[in-house]
Parts: C-alpha cells; sequence; structure tokens
C-alpha cells in the first residue's frame, strides 16, 4: 500500500486542468476517465467580496477538455472578520457551473463581526443544481464560480477562504 500523498505548501493541489489523453494527475484515485478527488483552495479579498455581484470569482477553472464536467463534492467556507462587518442589501450568494448554480440559503456566513471572529460553513453534496440541456449542456467544460444573484454587499472587511472538494466527470 502506497504510503498517503502529502500536500507540499511548495506545490500546492489546487485547480487542475485536463490535458486531451491523460486522466488526470498521478495522485488522483477514482474511475477512468474521471480525474478523482481533487481540491482547490482560493482566498477572496475584501473587495473581491464587495464585487461578486459584478465579478463572480473563479474557484475551479474549467477542465479545459470538451466533454468533462466539474462535480462538486463539497465546500467550506471560512470568513474572518475583518474591521467592519459585511452589511448584505439581498440576493443570494452563488456556486455556479455553466448554467448550474445552488444559492446558500442565508448569506449569515458573510455577516460576521470584526475582528478576530470568524466563521465556517460546509455545503455537501451540491446536488440540487440542474444545467441548461444542449449539445453540449452549459455546464461542460464551464469554470466553477461564486457569485451574487443581486445587490453586491455594501460595506465590509474580512477575507473568505473558501476549500472545494471535487471531481472531473464525463458530460456524456
Amino acid at each position: 500500500m502506497a504510503p498517503p500523498f502529502v500536500v507540499s505548501p511548495a506545490n500546492p493541489i489546487t485547480a487542475n486542468t485536463l490535458v486531451a489523453g491523460q486522466w488526470g494527475p498521478s495522485y488522483a484515485v477514482g474511475p477512468s476517465p474521471c480525474a478523482g478527488l481533487q481540491v482547490a483552495d482560493v482566498t477572496l479579498s475584501s473587495a473581491q467580496l464587495l464585487a461578486l455581484l459584478s465579478t463572480p470569482v473563479t474557484l475551479v477553472p474549467a477542465p479545459g477538455v470538451t466533454g468533462f464536467m466539474i462535480n462538486p463534492v463539497g465546500i467550506i467556507i471560512r470568513l474572518i472578520g475583518g474591521g467592519a462587518a459585511y452589511t448584505d442589501v439581498g440576493g443570494a450568494v452563488q456556486f455556479n457551473i455553466g448554467s448550474a448554480s445552488f444559492a446558500l440559503a442565508s448569506n449569515a456566513i458573510f455577516l460576521t463581526t470584526v475582528s478576530p471572529n470568524r466563521a465556517i460553513q460546509r455545503i455537501w453534496n451540491y446536488s440540487v443544481a440542474t444545467d441548461t440541456a444542449g449539445n453540449p449542456p452549459t455546464d461542460d467544460n464551464a469554470p466553477l464560480t461564486i457569485s451574487k444573484v443581486t445587490n453586491n454587499f455594501a460595506a465590509g472587511t474580512g477575507t473568505c477562504h473558501i476549500t472545494v472538494y471535487y471531481t472531473i466527470e464525463p458530460s456524456t
């Protein structure tokens, strides 16, 4: 049995892109042609959080090969409060892959009071999102992004560390 894979800070596992003819990195575990369980870590700045409506942030880039899609397994959101709590003026925070989207039931995670407070939210079984049919469907070779449905946060400071566990699956 091989020893467990250890992530080096100098060589993090994040946002892998498929290459035609290759089915994922050597450390990925899963049946071919999926690329196995992978992880992406992204830290959003206060400026990015305040502009989520107008400027969605890519959490996992598109697979890079037509015929494949991102399949989120779990998402962990960690908000670290800054000098001022965020003010929400409406509109859900959502995760998108093509036209498939999953909106948070509440934006409370982002309304954490000022430092040193922090909040953690876990989202498992990203199974409530359906894409728009097509040939190919809209989530084929599309990135996973985070955005706001309506209205940016009005004010606030702090950062948000998001970890996404995902697989790359065939869309055919």
